[in-house]
């Protein structure tokens, strides 16, 4: 009776170990993700893509990098608040700048988090690259973020300063 109670509970403790570190993994990203920093600063994640040529706001995790399409980054922000980023590398060496607000170029290596601050001064819509060869898609390796003024929306600002994605040969419907 003994050796089946002890079998039981090995069971369990194994069960409870496969699924229990990988929840406690996912929860603990998020609630670092969610954390609020001192005062108004603003966190930002951003995740490099090379395969897609893009910078992302999602969750970029083996099982998603293959099976979705991430949306391009186009996060917003406020003039003078201070800005946070998390920078991240889904698959291989990337940097991150953003010229016209004198932002890096930091490396961005994958498997590490490569945090940078700044507060944006003036508002409008900045360009921000990659600028490190990383891959046949580097070049549209781009995104925008949008700063805004007091009273402005992010509406105020419609897309469309990024140039068209066609040299990347996964957006010209081929592979890369």
């Amino acid at each position: 009776m003994l050796s089946l109670r002890a079998e039981i509970l090995a069971a369990v403790l194994v069960v409870a170990s496969l699924a229990g570190i990988p929840l406690w993994i996912v929860w603990e990203e998020g609630r670092v993700a969610r954390s609020a920093a001192p005062g108004e600063e603003r966190i930002l994640t951003l995740t490099a893509i090379a395969e897609r040529g893009i910078w992302t706001e999602e969750e970029v995790v083996g099982h998603s990098y293959w099976r979705r399409e991430p949306e391009v980054a186009r996060p917003v922000v406020r003039a003078g608040e201070p800005v946070t980023l998390r920078l991240k590398s889904a698959d291989v060496s990337h940097s991150f700048a953003i010229p016209e607000l004198d932002v890096g170029p930091f490396p961005v290596e994958p498997g590490h988090v490569t945090v940078a601050s700044f507060v944006a001064a003036e508002p409008g819509e900045f360009l921000f690259q990659c600028s490190t060869r990383c891959g046949p898609c580097h070049e549209e390796m781009l995104g925008t973020m949008v700063v805004l003024a007091s009273g402005e929306s992010a509406e105020d600002y419609p897309p469309g300063l990024l140039p068209a994605r066609t040299k990347c040969p996964l957006h010209q419907g081929g592979t890369p």
